[in-house]
């Protein structure tokens, strides 16, 4: 019974060694694994929710708040680089075409070719309103560059978009309401694409002022890349209870 007893405890004795040293080898086997540790710290993370987004309009900080503003009491956040002392880039929509267009992180030459390109839209504009001859032609002409600029990204916004959906092992494009963020985004990729497709001799400010007035006169490959699209929808609005 003592014989018994005791190969009963070394063998115990053997498992609990042999896992040991399996644990052992385990963790030495990750341990040479082990990579350095990478963070990526998103901008404007740093900020606590307390934190407001800062004043930018010139205009803005010029009036004074209301008592019940929270501006009063709260912190602010730090501007950010995309900030420029111009008030051209102060627009939220002129910063996000220029976003967009932007290749390789070169935003310097494409800020340079959205400068031109308002020029060149106010040059155009100024020569048409000096030709006008009555006073009802000059009213009718927009002169101010900005607003050319959002009225053809405007115009170029689809209303409804084809999402893929697959039903019992078949694809169907089903047309769905475009979101704002989306119909902005398609509106400013056609426009720059439909100008990437021309000619490369002639520069991309000239290529966009065309564009541009071309999809403020509701013409233009952007207008009908839209077109199309709704084309697209209407042939398959059979599918809309898919979605």
């Amino acid at each position: 019974m003592a014989t018994s007893l005791s190969s009963v405890q070394n063998a115990s004795k053997i498992i609990l060694f042999a896992r040991q040293l399996f644990y052992l080898k385990s963790c030495s086997h990750t341990a040479f694994k082990l990579q350095p540790c990478f963070f990526q710290v998103s901008p404007m993370s740093q900020y606590s929710p307390i934190f407001l987004d800062p004043i930018i309009d010139k205009d803005e900080l010029k009036k004074e708040l209301p008592e019940n503003d929270l501006r009063r009491h709260r912190p602010l956040k730090a501007p950010t680089t995309d900030c420029s002392i111009s008030p051209l880039f102060y627009d939220p929509t002129v910063q996000k075409f220029t976003n967009i267009m932007m290749k390789s992180g070169n935003k310097e030459r494409v800020r340079l070719i959205m400068r031109k390109l308002f020029e060149n839209l106010k040059h155009m504009q100024i020569a048409r309103w000096n030709k006008a001859t009555t006073l009802e032609e000059k009213s009718a002409i927009e002169c101010d560059p900005v607003v050319l600029f959002k009225t053809a990204i405007d115009n170029c916004k689809p209303l409804l978009l084809t999402q893929r959906i697959v039903k019992g092992g078949i694809a169907y494009r089903v047309p769905v309401c475009a979101r704002p963020k989306e119909q902005t985004f398609r509106a400013m990729k056609w426009i720059i694409d439909s100008c990437r497709d021309k000619e490369r001799r002639i520069p991309m400010e000239e290529k966009l002022t065309l564009e541009l007035m071309d999809a403020y006169n509701h013409q233009g490959k952007a207008m009908r890349k839209k077109q199309e699209v709704h084309k697209i929808c209407e042939s398959n609005r059979a599918y809309a209870h898919l979605r």
